[in-house]
């Protein structure tokens, strides 16, 4: 492991205090660092590459900020699996455990082979143009616009079209199943459990209630009805849709890989973010 990539928190100075830190750290460990291509400036001042292509150069991915910051950074991966290590920068996160006062000797048991890991189940989106893109939470198919109902067909395998006309639909993974579709009243779905779950918005007509399928299983989304829907992935990129197109939904044939906290587990966040436990 001799090139590690670093991903920033825009805009936060402590990420970038951090950064510094675990930078001067593993440039004493012999180690080459790279950032993202628009932190040059940064780049430059701390000795450091910065780099267009860091997830397919890197070794390993230290991600500082929260949980936002580790979907952008999944959103970075092309078909190359690599281990992240996720330091929380502020609130609980789900995926983000690591402490910054547990960053330095969390990389450190990485370099030396004593870390443990998890493995997180992504979903691959083929786009109606052919493009294929991956996320780790969640891809959400709604109304751009003013709200009203949607209406999609939704067909799992070889079985017949489900029928669903609602606000919209979230399709999520386990790791996601705490996020927008918990909101949705989706249920809780522990991250090692494979499984894609489909979360009505507001439901009206056919789907009334979650579905869990197997992780195996290739989905159709058919967009029947509605003007300016949009698909939206983890929160951070939109994509504009139109009637008659469709979506097809798969597990990833790679998964995320992340550096496990010794200091708490699952069960443990959900206890401090009050998540079905008290």
């Amino acid at each position: 492991m001799r090139r590690i990539g670093l991903v920033l928190k825009r805009g936060e100075n402590q990420a970038i205090s951090l950064g510094e830190k675990i930078n001067n750290f593993l440039h004493e460990s012999g180690k080459e660092v790279l950032l993202e291509g628009v932190l040059h400036e940064l780049a430059g001042k701390w000795k450091a590459t910065a780099t267009e292509h860091l997830t397919d150069e890197a070794d390993l991915l230290v991600v500082l900020g929260g949980d936002g910051t580790i979907l952008r950074a999944a959103s970075l991966l092309n078909d190359k699996s690599m281990p992240v290590l996720g330091v929380n920068l502020g609130r609980v996160g789900f995926m983000a455990e690591i402490s910054p006062p547990e960053a330095i000797s969390a990389l450190a048991s990485v370099m030396d082979g004593t870390a443990e890991f998890v493995q997180r189940m992504l979903l691959q989106l083929t786009l109606p143009n052919g493009k294929m893109v991956r996320v780790l939470n969640e891809a959400v198919i709604h109304w751009g616009g003013i709200a009203r109902l949607i209406d999609l067909g939704i067909k799992m395998g070889s079985s017949r079209e489900i029928e669903l006309r609602a606000d919209g639909l979230i399709v999520s993974t386990p790791t996601g199943s705490s996020a927008y579709s918990y909101a949705a009243h989706g249920p809780l779905i522990h991250p090692d459990v494979q499984g894609i779950l489909l979360t009505p918005i507001c439901p009206y007509i056919g789907l009334r209630r979650p579905l869990m399928i197997p992780p195996d299983v290739e989905t159709q989304l058919i967009l029947k009805k509605g003007a300016d829907l949009t698909l939206t992935l983890d929160g951070h990129t939109n994509i504009a849709l139109e009637e008659g197109q469709a979506i097809r939904v798969v597990k990833a044939p790679i998964e995320f890989i992340m550096v496990k906290s010794e200091a708490r587990d699952y069960f443990d966040v959900l206890k401090e973010k009050k998540l079905g436990l008290v």
